[in-house]
């Protein structure tokens, strides 16, 4: 994506504020559930554990956030999962030692691998994994839940229903089998608002074809979080083309998309609702301490 470009998608990273928000201004019912945190010693993943300490095993989310970076998001969705019986990978995927700097042709085996941890932790149920992702890491749940069947639920906030370039280069920010996933950029013209760039490149079908990712292959429930006012790509709009593409595709799984009226970071006031959604997503399609999956 052009350097132009790159501070419209650099302004995702506000998004996280509204989960670090709910988690600290909203105690957990489950608060008397604890966890434990673990360094992940796998392959060439820069991730945390939260698993629960319970006796029995237990769903697992593996959560990444967007252009920040780190893992600051999937740290705050331990806060969240963790205390309510559900463990979490906390996973960066750049910005961190050992990772790509910039969110640039991130291979899309490296979430793969994450999975396969999964596999390798006797406390975990490999049989209900879900993801968590948002904003620009948002393209990467999607893309990962459409090509690894293993993942079994999915929840995405302010969501892109296509894949998008790289933050400092015209390449993908993602990559598989070595190759680019087929993307889209956005424009250069400075007096077009951000979000505005971000619809003239959505009106090309023909591109967006070539870029949109194939949610029709996912195989679990969707959650979609989107605003209405965000002020940094139009989530909203992408979320109904979600929608409309999974409907048109006969998709068997359930298929639920919450919108607010607020900018793409969202609000202290919608916070705990969205937050209470997100848990309420992963205990109904992965199952809890209350038992499996309904």
């Amino acid at each position: 994506m052009a350097k132009s470009s790159t501070s419209i998608l650099t302004r995702c990273a506000a998004f996280l504020g509204f989960l670090l928000l709910a988690v600290r201004n909203e105690p957990s019912i489950a608060a008397s559930i604890g966890f434990e945190v673990k360094q992940v010693q796998f392959r060439n993943l820069v991730a945390k554990l939260c698993l629960p300490k319970l006796s029995h095993t237990v769903p697992v989310v593996i959560a990444f956030g967007g252009s920040e970076g780190g893992t600051s998001f999937g740290e705050a969705n331990c806060q969240m999962f963790a205390p309510a019986g559900i463990a979490v990978i906390a996973l960066a995927y750049f910005k961190e030692d050992g990772l790509s700097p910039t969110l640039d042709q991130i291979p899309l085996e490296y979430f793969i691998s994450a999975i396969d941890y999964v596999q390798t932790v006797s406390g975990l149920d490999a049989s209900r994994i879900g993801v968590v992702s948002g904003s620009r890491g948002s393209e990467a749940a999607l893309l990962l839940a459409s090509i690894d069947s293993r993942i079994r639920s999915v929840a995405v906030t302010t969501p892109s229903n296509v894949s998008w370039g790289g933050m400092t280069g015209n390449r993908s920010a993602w990559t598989f089998h070595g190759k680019d996933v087929p993307s889209l950029s956005v424009g250069n013209d400075e007096n077009i608002s951000r979000v505005r760039r971000f619809e003239i490149t959505l009106a090309d079908k023909e591109s967006v074809q070539k870029a949109i990712i194939h949610v029709e292959t996912i195989n679990g429930p969707l959650l979609l979080v989107s605003a209405k006012n965000d002020e940094v790509w139009p989530s909203y709009q992408m979320s109904l083309a979600i929608e409309e593409y999974l409907a048109a595709s006969s998709f068997k799984y359930s298929v639920t998309h919450a919108t607010y009226l607020a900018g793409h970071s969202f609000s202290a006031a919608t916070a705990p609702e969205i937050k209470q959604s997100l848990i309420d997503h992963f205990t109904r399609t992965l199952g809890s301490l209350q038992g499996t999956p309904h």
